[in-house]
C-alpha cells in the first residue's frame, strides 16, 4: 500500500481533522479540502473515488458536516494559520539575513556593495515604532481582537505618508508676502 506523504500545507490542514479510527483516507481527503483544493482534485490526490467520499458522508454525519456546512470556517481558520506561519518563518529569514550583514559591519569586515545598500535600506526599518509593530504582530492579537494584517499594513503606509510629509513641510521655507499676512492666513 503506498503510503500518503502530506506536504508542509496538507500537514497543517490535517491538524484542523479530526483523526477517524477507521479510515486515515477521510482525514487526507478532507485536508486537501480544507487547503483549498476541489472536490474532485481532492480525491484525486488521497487517492479515493468520489463514489467512497458519498459512502463516508452517509456512514459518518461528522465528515459529512465537515465536507459541507462546516467547511468554510475550518478553510477561513486554515487560511489565517498558514498565512501567519509563512509570515513568521519568512520573517525569521529575513532577521536571519539582517544580522548576518550588521554582524560583518560590526566586525568591521568588508561589505560587498549589495551588503551596503542592504544594510543601508535596513537601518530605516530599526526604530522604536517598528519594534513596537513587531510586537503587535509576534503577539498576534486576542480572540476578541484578532491580528489585522491589513491593518499593520495601513498603519505603516499612513506612518511613511506621514513622515514624507514632515520631510517636505520641513523643506519650505515660507516666503515674505507683501500682503503682510501669515504664512497660515488663507483670507489674508
Amino acid at each position: 500500500m503506498n503510503e500518503i506523504v502530506p506536504t508542509e500545507t496538507e500537514a497543517i490542514a490535517e491538524a484542523f481533522v479530526p483523526s477517524f479510527s477507521d479510515d486515515n483516507k477521510k482525514a487526507t481527503y478532507l485536508s486537501y479540502l480544507i487547503a483549498n483544493f476541489a472536490h474532485r482534485v481532492a480525491c484525486q490526490l488521497t487517492p479515493v473515488s468520489e463514489k467512497q467520499v458519498r459512502r463516508w458522508k452517509d456512514a459518518d454525519s461528522n465528515f459529512a458536516n465537515i465536507c459541507g456546512p462546516g467547511l468554510p470556517a475550518l478553510r477561513k481558520e486554515f487560511a489565517s494559520v498558514f498565512i501567519d506561519m509563512q509570515f513568521t518563518r519568512n520573517f525569521h529569514l529575513v532577521l536571519q539575513k539582517d544580522f548576518r550583514i550588521l554582524y560583518k559591519d560590526a566586525l568591521g569586515t568588508e561589505l560587498t556593495d549589495n551588503e551596503v545598500k542592504y544594510l543601508e535600506k535596513i537601518r530605516q526599518h530599526y526604530t522604536p515604532q517598528s519594534l513596537a509593530m513587531v510586537k503587535q504582530l509576534l503577539g498576534g492579537g486576542t480572540v476578541e481582537q484578532p491580528f489585522d494584517f491589513t491593518k499593520l499594513t495601513m498603519t505603516i503606509k499612513r506612518e511613511q505618508i506621514e513622515i514624507t510629509q514632515e520631510v517636505e513641510n520641513a523643506r519650505k521655507v515660507p516666503k515674505a508676502d507683501d500682503s503682510g499676512s501669515s504664512p497660515g492666513d488663507v483670507w489674508g
